[in-house]
């Protein structure tokens, strides 16, 4: 029989592991935690009625955390996993809506979709919508293969007309026999469960007409599998299944994934419909190489509003940006030998990402003599009184412009490559607004989303393909998605948008559906179409900069915004890939290649340490963002940054681990963290020796400056600790070394500018005893809010023991030194382009001049976050630059220290 667990959402009287004791309250003190305990229980009294086999995650007032919640579920491997909560918005929203995982599984979207579809039944609240969250309690990583999980919102409890029904048996019996009918509905339409099984104990069920009034019109799940005309006694159309292992439908992308290598050039031979997956009898309409179905067959009945299926809706605002887009989406004519050798003409199509840059495929324009020869129109399109009054005339061709191939051409053929192409044009006045920015982002783009078209179908004057447009396939790792959205020859080289309007891919080919991908209906299509990621061309570029630089591919580079989560900011800088390998297999190679370097940022959020709570999910959405290995705040406190901790985890399913330079210090005081990815590394809090500690608590007032210098103001030199953490690299290759890491906060410049000239003097001597009392002769990076680089000169001694030092500043107040140690194998570190090389070897320090600084970072604080990649990779070492200061005294200090202890 099928498995169920049932999830109470929150519990006890503390937080654990991500999940709070309480989230919403009613306004006469009703509690979200003892409302879900309540449908809980009832819910699984009414399923093991009907002969279920029920897990609670708890059945009493404690708190799990959300990896134990899903471990329940996982132990058991159970069939459905459904997490019970309430929310509330200040009494000033109103709802139900349901969740599943962002990596989510066709099983879960449907399984969510039920129970959207009958919770609304009982609460008959506005309908919210089945949403999309890196929810942790959902992330599939966490559950069995084929446990479909999602977590149903039944309504705002903090509205008094809600907490009042909440209060009532009947309101939650309604809720209760709501879930268990919409995840009964599901295990049918699922095939978990035989439907002989629900109709041979009717008596035992008490919602029999509840069950049959959600079961006798089609079940339209989001997965698209359909059983028509289910009802609860009697299915006597149903297939005699024993209840055995559980089945799968052929909408399941259970099999295989999407090949990294590129296929290119597979034309259909045939419109061929292809079959419903899973859904007998199903009324079925060729157009094209894709399949409409029509719903309902058999019933004249209407009904005032429904959401067939999946919510195809879109916010309005997309209309706007999609008009602009197409200002900048144009037709290609041009003529001479293509890329496979045979002369002719042809068309294609081609859009603007800069003023003055136009992208489209290799098989369009496959050498700068084709370019040379091409003629494009920005206004080959319809007009709307045409539209409007059905006149099929064709339009005019419209202002028409040359390309400039020999100011920019950059091309990667199909064979072997990423079958694109960016060819210089005069700046089109036309297209004012219709320029599609480019993005490295690689997330974004997952199965189930939407993948949008503007293009020139068989030359036709331009169109848009809005409908039947899913994502059937998108490795986050690979080169291409695959979709199906219509499109002809002529369609090659168009951009590809998601739902809000961003440019993710450049459309390129249609190929044979050999993995059996199913769109959001279940159909499975001989022919999906495919478009190369933007991520992927970014990172071939820099792959191919780095072989070998190249102006033209700067000038395209540089029109590249954004940071790929999965290479990190840097993408391909300093990572070796195979140069004889297929461009989409260089990309997963790139991906992959992330034992060759490690990521580190310093950052100064401002205000985060008492403040942070308004600042998490955006912070949260940064750190994930970029990617990093490391990262290091300042002005921070223990609470905020494990808080942030806690919700990179929920939100994104991203588990980071910290550490705290004063790990007692109350958030009233501003302090350093570090978190870091275990995948990657791994991080300890060292301790400095006894002498050093002592050094540190030094005031300014301690030192004798002389009659004529200028006096610093008094006070300490450190009112932040500089904490001490040594990261050992995880990687079998070994290339990469052990490190120590020191984030340093000091005090404003305005406030102690002398000051931080003699703590980076303290550092510079703390590190140089480090390393020849206590043997941590391995690399050193200090960095963060000071604003005083370690100037090479500060690390004489260490410089002759063949240490480098290397220093770099922000004009915004960040700096770092990296010392490499003799033993180093590291031989380029790249740093962000907010940072200025100062001393040390010039080609040691490589600027990401190609890399543009986030935008959004300026919502957070005044401060950029100081970025720099070490790399592996090779390279040549120059020697240092010479020498001054106060060093004198701070050695003779730290030699009496080391006498008195």
């Amino acid at each position: 029989m099928a498995i169920v667990v049932i999830d109470p959402g929150h519990g006890g009287n503390r937080e654990v592991g991500g999940s709070s004791a309480n989230n919403a309250k009613g306004p006469t003190g009703l509690l979200e935690k003892t409302v879900t305990l309540e449908l809980g229980l009832r819910t699984r009294d009414l399923l093991v009625r009907q002969g279920f086999d029920v897990h609670l995650t708890r059945d009493d007032d404690r708190n799990l955390s959300l990896a134990d919640r899903a471990a329940v579920a996982k132990e058991v491997e159970a069939d459905a996993f459904v997490s019970i909560h309430l929310n509330g918005f200040n009494g000033k929203a109103q709802g139900t809506e349901t969740f599943h995982h962002t990596q989510a599984r066709a099983a879960s979207k449907a399984l969510a979709a039920a129970v959207q579809a009958g919770v609304l039944r009982a609460t008959d609240l506005k309908d919210r919508g089945v949403k999309v969250d890196q929810l942790g309690v959902l992330g599939p990583e966490h559950h069995a293969p084929d446990t479909a999980a999602c977590l149903v919102e039944v309504s705002f409890m903090d509205v008094r007309d809600e907490e009042a029904r909440l209060k009532t048996n009947a309101y939650k019996d309604a809720v209760s026999q709501a879930l268990a009918s919409a995840i009964l509905g599901w295990l049918l339409a699922d095939q978990r469960i035989r439907p002989e099984i629900v109709a041979a104990r009717p008596e035992q069920w008490r919602v029999t007409e509840k069950l049959r009034g959600f079961m006798d019109k089609p079940l339209i799940l989001e997965d698209g599998f359909s059983r028509l005309h289910m009802e609860v006694a009697g299915l006597s159309d149903a297939p005699d299944r024993p209840d055995g292992p559980k089945p799968r439908h052929r909408g399941s992308r259970g099999k295989g994934t999407t090949p990294s290598s590129v296929d290119f050039f597979v034309e259909p031979s045939a419109k061929i419909p292809p079959k419903a997956a899973g859904v007998p009898d199903l009324d079925r309409m060729s157009l094209g190489w894709r399949t409409e179905r029509l719903f309902p067959t058999e019933t004249g009945i209407a009904s005032p509003e429904a959401i067939i299926g999946l919510d195809e809706s879109l916010d309005a605002v997309f209309l706007e940006i999609m008009a602009k887009r197409r200002k900048g989406v144009c037709i290609i004519w041009t003529s001479g030998i293509d890329s496979q050798g045979r002369s002719g003409d042809w068309m294609g199509t081609g859009f603007l990402v800069a003023p003055d840059i136009l992208l489209t495929n290799h098989h369009v324009l496959n050498s700068p003599e084709v370019a040379g020869n091409a003629t494009v129109s920005f206004d080959f399109e319809r007009g709307a009184p045409d539209l409007q009054q059905g006149r099929n005339a064709p339009p005019q061709r419209g202002r028409e412009y040359r390309l400039n191939p020999d100011r920019l051409f950059v091309t990667s053929p199909y064979d072997g490559g990423l079958d694109f192409t960016f060819v210089g044009i005069d700046q089109v006045p036309a297209a004012d607004g219709g320029v599609s920015r480019m993005e490295r982002a690689a997330f974004v783009i997952r199965s189930g989303e939407r993948a949008f078209l503007i293009h020139h179908p068989g030359g036709k004057p331009k169109r848009v393909s809005l409908e039947d447009t899913d994502i059937v396939g998108a490795r986050p790792d690979g080169a291409v998605i695959h979709y199906t959205t219509d499109t002809e020859p002529g369609s090659s080289g168009s951009p590809v948008f998601d739902r809000t309007g961003r440019l993710i891919a450049l459309h390129h080919a249609s190929r044979a559906n050999d993995s059996g991908l199913a769109d959001s209906a279940g159909v499975v299509s001989r022919f999906v179409n495919e478009g190369i990621k933007i991520a992927a061309i970014a990172l071939e570029l820099e792959n191919r900069r780095a072989r070998r630089p190249d102006p033209m591919i700067d000038n395209v580079l540089n029109e590249i915004y954004g940071a790929d989560t999965l290479a990190g900011f840097f993408g391909a800088a300093g990572r070796r890939v195979r140069d004889n390998r297929p461009g989409a297999e260089r990309v997963v190679d790139t991906y992959s290649a992330t034992v060759q370097d490690i990521d580190v940022g310093f950052w100064n959020i401002e205000w985060f340490a008492n403040r942070y709570s308004a600042k998490l999910d955006e912070v949260a959405t940064l750190i994930t963002d970029l990617g990093l290995d490391i990262w290091a705040l300042v002005e921070t406190s223990p609470k905020a940054t494990e808080a942030l901790v806690r919700r990179i985890e929920e939100k994104f399913g991203l588990r980071l681990e910290c550490l705290h330079s004063e790990p007692r210090a109350p958030t009233s005081k501003q302090t350093t963290s570090v978190l870091w990815n275990p995948a990657t590394v791994d991080g300890t809090l060292e301790r400095w020796p006894p002498e050093l500690e002592e050094l540190f608590a030094l005031r300014s007032e301690d030192f004798d400056l002389g009659p004529e210098a200028a006096k610093p103001k008094p006070g300490k030199i450190f009112d932040r600790h500089p904490g001490l953490f040594r990261f050992q690299p995880r990687q079998q290759s070994g290339a990469l070394p052990d490190f120590y890491l020191v984030p340093v906060h000091l005090k404003a410049m305005e406030e102690g500018w002398e000051r931080r000239r003699m703590a980076s003097q303290i550092l510079a001597h703390a590190v140089q005893h480090m390393v020849d009392q206590h043997h941590a002769d391995a690399d050193w990076i200090i960095g963060g809010d000071f604003n005083a680089e370690l100037e090479s000169g500060d690390f004489g001694a260490l410089t002759k023991a063949r240490f480098v030092p290397l220093s770099a500043q922000d004009e915004a107040e960040g700096a770092l030194t990296y010392l490499k140690s003799p033993r180093s194998l590291i031989d380029h570190v790249f740093l962000s382009p907010n940072m200025s090389r100062l001393y040390g070897p010039q080609d040691f320090f490589i600027l990401a001049k190609e890399k543009s600084q986030v935008d959004y970072l300026k919502r957070f604080s005044d401060h950029r976050p100081v970025l720099l990649r070490l790399s592996a990779a090779d390279g040549a070492e120059r020697q240092p630059a010479p020498v001054r200061d106060i060093g004198a005294q701070i050695a003779a200090r730290l030699a009496a220290l080391v006498t008195s202890t």
